[in-house]
């Protein structure tokens, strides 16, 4: 379950964070998260993300050709950070397009630090920037001369067949896995959606992460809904689906994105769990001209009339919210950010106390509620879960709340990943720049965003939390899957 913490990060926080900040790994999980990738899906866990220099798995659709990550590993580190005797966390797939991958996306030329003082990578993505559509992408608008942007099926459409295919959530494809935002996807046994079965089609629902129950459009820009790694890291788009076809070798043949349609949300148990449906769906062929996309003059263009989704799951739960579970359950929060989670039974073991879990592909265990039990490398023990996007996380003396599993860690553990004690706003005067930063208070790393200095900035859960002229990076926990702890930078 807990593999092991540590990051990566882009724009770079250190050299050597426990966690890395990346500008360029959003995509993951079946191939070519953005088009043209260099990564294919497996279910070995191959760890790339730790390894570098390296141009192996890199996700070259999102900036049209492959550079490499300088990456710093510190050895020994390894002993000191959660480690879990889940084998599921290990099997990641090295699919760039979906977030199932450890796979390193070296497409941008920044440079991150892995620390493996964890032996997990965290990868960050670096600045996500509004970028304006190129090309006929908006609604009433086709790249034929064929009207679109209403409920009407346009003449130049075929039916997307996707009569027996079932939508997974990213959790329910891969265990203890988060992307940047909630997305729904067709499953990775799902070969061939509409063309040659012997390669591989994805499809994918994707939105906001604080979108809520209703009627919401779909967002018409291709740049918003599939990030290039030059102006964008992550998705944007309020709501989006994207399609992609025939992954081959190192990219898709095809991918589509909507450029009109809605997506209901019907009922939401987390963001990550809901149930929905999205309808009138448009979906035009785009292609890359340099290094934004556009639609094909005369592309191809598939239509979804109706395609229902659930991805709630057995037990599921909102963290850290009153009455999310049964009295004699603990909701524990299964992404890093916080926001997705699963109830869970407990026993009587404190904190600090060895510890049993129930079972290696699930949390609970015979700790008492509200903690949860990890392995840090001496052997399971009992820690103290806190919630990385409270302002009073209540941590004991002398720890920290984060590391990809909301634990109260020792400082002494962080210390490859640099702490410094700055509250948020504050220059970040100890150790400029550390992953770890807050204080007693809401915890947040250190950053230079203006070129005057280092302060500590927090962490975010949804790209529309970002003020202003501000966009979203993030930080990937878990060996890379999980990416849902966002931040937000001066592009």
């Amino acid at each position: 379950m807990i593999k092991s913490i540590s990051t990566y990060a882009l724009p770079r926080l250190s050299a050597g964070a426990l966690f890395t900040f990346s500008a360029s790994l959003l995509s993951a999980g079946c191939p070519g998260d953005t088009g043209d990738t260099t990564a294919t899906e497996t279910d070995t866990d191959t760890d790339t993300d730790t390894a570098g220099p390296t141009t192996a798995n890199v996700d070259t659709s999102e900036t049209g050709g492959p550079t490499t990550l300088t990456t710093t590993t510190e050895p020994g580190t390894t002993t000191t950070s959660p480690t879990s005797t889940d084998p599921t966390t290990e099997a990641t797939t090295v699919d760039t397009t979906t977030g199932e991958t450890t796979a390193v996306d070296t497409t941008t030329g920044d440079t991150t630090a892995v620390d493996t003082t964890t032996g997990d990578t965290t990868t960050t993505t670096g600045a996500v920037e509004e970028t304006t559509t190129t090309g006929d992408t908006t609604t009433g608008d086709t790249t034929t001369d064929t009207t679109t942007g209403g409920p009407i099926k346009p003449e130049d459409c075929e039916d997307l067949p996707l009569a027996g295919i079932e939508f997974l959530s990213q959790q329910e494809h891969q265990n203890e896995s988060a992307q940047p935002v909630p997305w729904i996807r067709t499953p990775s046994t799902q070969t061939s959606i509409t063309a040659d079965a012997a390669l591989f089609d994805l499809l994918r629902i994707l939105f906001d992460g604080d979108l809520a129950v209703g009627v919401h459009p779909l967002d018409p820009d291709p740049n918003h809904a599939i990030p290039n790694n030059v102006q964008t890291y992550l998705p944007v788009s309020s709501a989006a689906v994207v399609y992609q076809e025939d992954y081959n070798v190192d990219k898709y043949t095809k991918q589509f994105v909507a450029v009109a349609g809605e997506l209901e949300i019907v009922d939401m148990v987390s963001p990550h769990q809901t149930h929905g449906v999205v309808r009138h769906v448009e979906l035009r062929e785009m292609i890359k001209n340099g290094d934004l996309f556009e639609p094909v003059m005369g592309g191809a263009c598939w239509w979804i009339e109706e395609a229902e989704y659930d991805v709630r799951r057995p037990s599921g739960c909102s963290p850290f919210t009153a009455d999310a579970c049964p009295e004699d359950q603990y909701c524990m929060p299964v992404n890093a950010i916080g926001t997705d989670g699963v109830c869970v039974t407990g026993g009587e073991k404190q904190e600090g106390e060895a510890c049993v879990l129930a079972d290696p592909n699930a949390w609970d265990s015979d700790c008492a509620l509200g903690l949860r039990c990890v392995d840090f490398g001496d052997g399971h023990e009992c820690g103290r879960v806190c919630d990385v996007l409270s302002d009073a996380p209540g941590c004991p003396a002398d720890t920290h709340c984060g590391g990809g599993y909301n634990l109260c860690l020792p400082e002494s553990m962080l210390q490859m990943s640099g702490i410094d004690p700055a509250p948020l706003g504050e220059p970040c005067v100890d150790t400029p720049t550390a992953l770890y930063c807050g204080g007693e208070g809401r915890p947040g790393h250190c950053y230079n965003d203006d070129g005057q200095g280092s302060k500590c900035l927090p962490w975010v859960s949804a790209p529309s939390q970002c003020p202003g002229a501000q966009t979203a990076g993030y930080v990937a926990y878990k060996s890379g899957i999980d990416r849902s702890t966002l931040w937000c930078l001066t592009p």
